[in-house]
């Protein structure tokens, strides 16, 4: 096998495992030249660098000196996912001049001024940061991250829109499926409201119907899990109207059954137990034809968390008035 292709085997694996096996993914993505990847995966191999190494194995340095090794590579063809992920590491090894450097030309590649590549950079790093973190210091970390992306710049449409809502995507992912007894602490609560919302905002400026759509699922199950099943329900039909009108082909059906279950979740806690028969039932039609292990498992741990979600709010409205 050549290195090249050698070079994306062990991508593909590493991507397939990380999450299960991060120690054996870690191995795998130390073993990848990054000179025998093309432009089309370093962008993969960037992230998971950050994600496997920076996040789950607490190794920073190493992700950061990985991460230099893989621009150089690059070379002039470095592109914003490369230097954004880049900046990050530095960020995160405490490299402040590399990660200065980096956000120069973060700033020249997509035409920004260099305080807001500067604030994506952080938040980039946070999008690492908090899912190590626990209980309010997540939430804290998050607000933090977010903070600046209120101010004017980020109002108006730049390039680095679709980059943050990828961010912002990925941590009110995180902090949506975050432990029960930390879904009731205040900080944490509005920051995974936030940071959906600010997702959704980027995501209508820079995204596709697709992107808008997975917008409203991220809105629906945010509000799910913060216990607003009226906000849910909104959210989840305005993906499934755009799924109506726009995928002809039946290409997202999977998108289909996942905002078909957050409906039924939305309207079986608003107590609409025949209307949310139906969804539901609509919905586990749709996940038996998957035809794929990860996603029939990712469909089931869905509907294990809605239930541990059901199970939490009842307990909470029969406990005793202290």
């Amino acid at each position: 096998m050549d290195a090249v292709a050698l070079a994306l085997e062990r991508l593909q694996a590493a991507d397939t495992c990380h999450d299960e096996d991060p120690a054996r993914g870690a191995a795998l993505l130390r073993e990848i030249d990054p000179a025998a990847l093309d432009a089309g995966q370093r962008a993969r191999y960037a992230f998971l660098l950050n994600h496997v190494l920076a996040e789950k194995q607490g190794e920073a340095g190493e992700a950061w000196q990985r991460q230099q090794g893989l621009l150089a590579a690059a070379g002039a063809e470095a592109s914003l996912p490369l230097l954004r992920h880049a900046g990050a590491a530095a960020h995160l090894a405490g490299d402040m001049a590399g990660e200065t450097r980096l956000t120069v030309r973060l700033a020249d590649v997509a035409a920004v001024p260099l305080a807001q590549a500067a604030e994506l950079v952080a938040l980039a790093a946070a999008s690492f940061e908090v899912p190590s973190l626990r209980g309010e210091a997540a939430g804290e970390a998050a607000m933090a991250a977010l903070a600046p992306l209120q101010d004017l710049a980020w109002q108006q449409a730049s390039g680095l829109d679709a980059a943050a809502g990828a961010l912002t995507n990925n941590i009110a992912s995180d902090l949506a499926e975050r432990p029960l007894d930390e879904l009731a602490l205040p900080t944490l609560r509005e920051a995974l409201a936030r940071t959906a919302t600010l997702a959704q905002g980027f995501w209508q400026r820079a995204g596709q119907w697709v992107q808008h759509e997975r917008a409203h699922y991220l809105r629906a199950l945010a509000a799910n899990a913060l216990g607003e099943a009226d906000e849910a329900e909104l959210q989840a039909r305005a993906g499934l109207v755009l799924i109506a009108n726009h995928d002809d082909q039946g290409r997202e059906m999977v998108d289909r059954a996942f905002q078909l279950s957050e409906l039924a979740h939305a309207l079986a806690r608003q107590g609409r137990i025949a209307e949310a028969e139906v969804e539901r039932a609509l919905a586990d039609a749709i996940a038996a034809s998957f035809n794929d292990a990860g996603l029939t498992s990712w469909y089931r741990r869905r509907i294990e968390r809605q239930a541990a979600l059901d199970h939490a709010a009842d307990q909470a409205l029969t406990a005793p008035i202290a």
